[in-house]
This record gives C-alpha cells, structure tokens and sequence, in this order.
C-alpha cells in the first residue's frame, strides 16, 4: 500500500527541465503511457506591494496577495482538459476549465473545438494572455474596461503559419443566476493575419468582433431592467477600488465590441497595441413604466411627456494602449501562435518596460450642466427643480503612463517593479486629477 502512495508523490516531486514561461502548461507531469495519458499538476503565486500618492481621494497602499492558483491539465490523445483554480483575496474561486480537441491537417494547419469556461476570443489580446506571463503588473486599463474576460460556451479555432481564426458562442452568465430575465447570449470572433512569422520575429495584425444580448437583470415596476457595468482598478491589484473609471448603464439591450490589433517582436525587442470601441443600444417598456407613475404625484400626463422626460440613447466608448520592451538580457522573445498572444520571461532574464493606456468612460452630451452634489447632469444648462434625465454618461477618462522593470531568476521564480502616473478627467471627482503609484511583485509559478 506504501508503494502506490509513495510513487504518486515522487512522480509530483519530478520537475520538467524544458525552459518553459510563465504561461505554460502545468510543469509536474505524471505519464500513463499503457494509457497514452499524461496528467500535470501546477501552481502560480503572486504578491504585490504597492505605495499611492493622491491629490484628493486617498487610495490604500499596502500588500496583497493578487493571485493564488493549483492548475491542473490532462492530455489523452488529441484530447485536452485544462483546469485552474483561484485563492486570492482569501478566496475560492473557479478560473479555466475546459475541454478541447485538436487535430492536424494534411497542410499544416490545426483545427480545435473548446467548450467550458474560459477567455471570450474577442476579449482582446491583452485578455486572453495570462497575467503570468504579461510584462506588467496589471493588464493595460482599456483591456480591462472594455474587453471581456472569461465565459461560458463553445468555440472552434482554425491556425496556421500565417492565419488564426478564433470565433465561438458564449452565454453571459456562466451559472445562470440572474435575478430575472435569461442568461443572454454572446457571439464573438477574433482573426489574426502574420505577414512576418519567424522563430526570432513576428509581426500579427488582427481584429475582433463581438455582438452581446443582454439577457439577465432584475425587474422594476414589473419590468425587467438589464444594466451594463463598466469599470477598471487604476491598474493596480492592492487597491482595487473602480470608482475613478467606471459606469453603470441601465435598460442595456445589445453591445457591439470592436477592436483592432498590432503585435511585433524581435530577439530583443517587442511593441504590441490595441484600439477598442464599445456601443451600447438601449430598450425598455416605457408604457409600462409610464402607468406606474399615474398612482403618484410623479405623474407627467402623457407617455410622451414622460418619454421626453426619460430619453434614451445608444452609448458609444472607446480605449487602447501601446506597450513596448528590451531584452537587456535573457532568452530571447518568444510568440505563441496557437493564442496569438506574446510569451512572457523564460530563465534569467532582465527587461525594461513601457506603456501608454487611455481608458474613456465619458459619453457626455454637448453643453449639459454636472452637479457634482447630487452625481447627475442637467440637459438645458443649468440646474432644474423638475430636471429632465440626461442621456450623458460620466465614467471618467483616464490617460496612465508606465515604466517598468523585470527580472526573471530563472523559469520560475520573477519580481517584477511598476511606476504609474495616472491624469484622471472625471465630473464626480473634479478634485482627483493627478494619481501616482510605485508597485513591486513577487510572483512563481510552475
């Protein structure tokens, strides 16, 4: 009996010794060859400390643990299953889980259908690579804003040398507990061209697209109100509070994302970039909503006046960021075509980071009065003892910029040292303009 509990564990305790970065599958492997299986087993650590300096509104500096996971794959065959699981913040929580089967071509080219619970293709390029191997603390802000992260569906994949065609369908709500309502549907794409495609250097242009309808929300008067948020942390793990750069859209019916894509690497070098646009429609039963008010002394008299009185609108933001680094030295850059994304750090490695990030939350209608008082804008100008609602939205635009400097020990073990400057422009916060942070990360994953 000690045998077979004895062979497991050493089997565990049995390293890989490929160069591998830090986006790669799970290092210790158990092989089932009478079986044709092979199970791996992995874990990531992150920990960041972080120091902010505000004008007005204070952020909390201090240390936290980011990111603590056990991930898991099994290879049988041409048949893949991957799952991660997440601890940070003191927390379960379930991350990666799929199931996936890929086959070869007779021209080189790989086909592969996944479903689970996993990166929506059009949740930009910054979104679906893994934060372990990104080469900053936080993805940019935009990303993050705009782009989508994780879903629940199925999708198809064809790649090649030159060509990676990601698109799938993908429900909103991965475990079907909204209030009210149904759990929505998603149909997204991402497309990938590489005019360049070197084992030492790659250019990728690409685009995405993604059509969203809003299924879940919770009902108000007897009718059911779906309700959009959008948000980022000022790129930061410690604080991550999103009051600076969020916005909440109510009566959401359809979003349409789209982005657009650049990526280049050398030995030495990388710059990589991403432009998205978000459009929000908007629908509700106004006549429903107008009968309620007929019990009160809100009452306008016509559905017409209380439409004129509660307009809706369509919204329209939009983001991006460039990135770009140097190998001082280390392993050169490496590109990973099955995700079309760039690999992170592989050994003993130096490198020097920038990055430029806009982030804009703000639809706002031309000429409308803010009362910073009471969070809300005024369409004639001025403020209103029987105001109308505004269409206007007021999530704020932030401009950050960020240096920054990696050291890799080996190919596991990383520390990772940010500066942000963030140039906030928000109604709500007309204090808060100038934001500076320092942030350091620990971070070994296997």
């Amino acid at each position: 009996m000690k045998k077979y509990i004895l062979m497991p564990v050493l089997a565990l305790c049995a390293m890989s010794a490929a160069a591998q970065d830090f986006d790669s599958k799970p290092t210790v492997t158990i092989d089932n060859e009478q079986e044709d299986l092979r199970f791996t087993v992995g874990a990531r650590f992150m920990a960041d400390a972080a120091y902010y300096n505000t004008d007005f509104t204070p952020m909390k500096s201090g240390a936290s643990i980011s990111d603590a996971r056990i991930r898991t794959s099994l290879n049988y065959k041409d048949w893949y299953f991957y799952a991660d699981f997440g601890f940070g913040g003191g927390k379960f929580s379930q991350k990666n889980i799929f199931l996936q089967y890929s086959k070869e071509d007779s021209r080189g080219g790989t086909h592969a259908i996944k479903g689970g619970y996993y990166s929506d293709p059009a949740g930009t390029m910054a979104r679906n690579t893994s934060l372990g191997s990104y080469h900053f603390i936080s993805r940019a802000g935009a990303a993050n804003a705009l782009g989508e992260g994780r879903e629940l569906g199925v999708s198809y994949k064809y790649n090649n040398d030159k060509f990676m065609a990601y698109q799938g369908v993908f429900t909103e709500n991965q475990y079907n507990k909204q209030e009210a309502g149904f759990n929505g549907v998603v149909v997204a794409g991402r497309y990938i061209y590489r005019p360049i495609a070197t084992e030492d250097q790659t250019l990728a242009v690409g685009a995405n697209v993604r059509y969203q309808h809003v299924g879940g929300g919770i009902t108000e008067k007897n009718v059911l109100k779906k309700t959009i948020k959008l948000g980022q942390t000022m790129e930061t793990f410690v604080d991550e509070n999103e009051a600076f750069v969020s916005a909440s859209l109510p009566w959401a019916e359809n979003v349409v994302d789209a982005g657009a894509e650049v990526l280049y690497h050398n030995q030495k070098f990388f710059a990589r970039g991403e432009y998205l646009y978000k459009h929000v429609t908007k629908k509700r039963d106004s006549k429903t909503l107008f009968d309620a008010t007929n019990n009160s002394i809100d009452t306008w008299g016509t559905l017409s006046a209380w439409e004129a009185a509660n307009p809706l609108r369509a919204n329209n933001f939009h983001g991006g960021y460039i990135e770009a680094g140097y190998m001082i030295f280390g392993n050169p850059y490496r590109y990973d075509s099955q995700n079309g994304t760039l690999k992170g750090l592989t050994g003993r490695s130096l490198e020097v980071v920038a990055r430029f990030n806009y982030t804009g939350l703000n639809d706002i209608e031309k000429g409308e009065y803010f009362s910073a008082g009471r969070n809300q804008y005024y369409p004639n100008g001025k403020m209103e003892d029987w105001p109308y609602n505004s269409t206007s939205v007021g999530g704020g635009a932030v401009r950050s910029y960020t240096l920054g400097l990696n050291y890799s020990f080996n190919k596991f073990a990383q520390v990772m040292l940010d500066y942000t400057y963030h140039n906030l422009s928000k109604d709500f916060l007309p204090n808060d303009k100038n934001f500076h942070q320092v942030q350091a990360r620990m971070q070994f994953v296997f």
